[in-house]
């Protein structure tokens, strides 16, 4: 008998189904992220897995564009001649649009080397007409896939 309950509870063990975990290798685009005044729907969303061990990017970005204060970062920005808001999520706004349990962190860092505790960072973009450049059918999708992937990869080599 006791054998036999060894084995249902190894079965049981067994059976349980692990928790689908998504990795983002680059970057994912999220729709539903910020809202903002003049829009129906959420922003969609630029999200990249963080490197723990380098400064906050709110202070990056701060510093990058003399903003003086790191805390509801917008900022415009202008490429091919066109002006584009970026806003820069805080990890709080983040849990509160996403579910990031969902997705894989591929890196784990020691508590020593750990400087920012954010394990995703997130921006939007939008035009100067209010257009998200990120939405699918959006115009400006690739130049603002192309600035926020370039500012990423810069942070992370920083």
């Amino acid at each position: 008998m006791r054998g036999f309950l060894v084995l249902l509870f190894l079965t049981a063990v067994g059976c349980a189904v692990p928790r689908a975990s998504i990795p983002i290798n680059d970057y994912i685009l999220l729709p539903k992220g910020k809202e903002i005044l003049g829009r129906e729907k959420g922003l969609t969303i630029f999200l990249f897995e963080n490197d723990k061990t380098k400064i906050p990017f709110h202070y990056f970005v701060a510093a990058k564009y003399n903003l003086g204060d790191y805390h509801d970062i917008e900022y415009w920005v202008t490429l091919n001649g066109n002006r584009y808001k970026v806003f820069v999520y805080e990890n709080d706004e983040i849990q509160k649009y996403y579910d990031t349990s969902q997705f894989m962190i591929s890196t784990v860092e020691t508590e020593a080397n750990v400087i920012s505790n954010a394990d995703f960072l997130a921006m939007s973009m939008i035009s100067s007409s209010n257009e998200d450049c990120l939405a699918d059918d959006s115009l400006f999708r690739n130049i603002a896939i192309n600035y926020l992937k370039q500012l990423k990869d810069e942070y992370l080599k920083s």
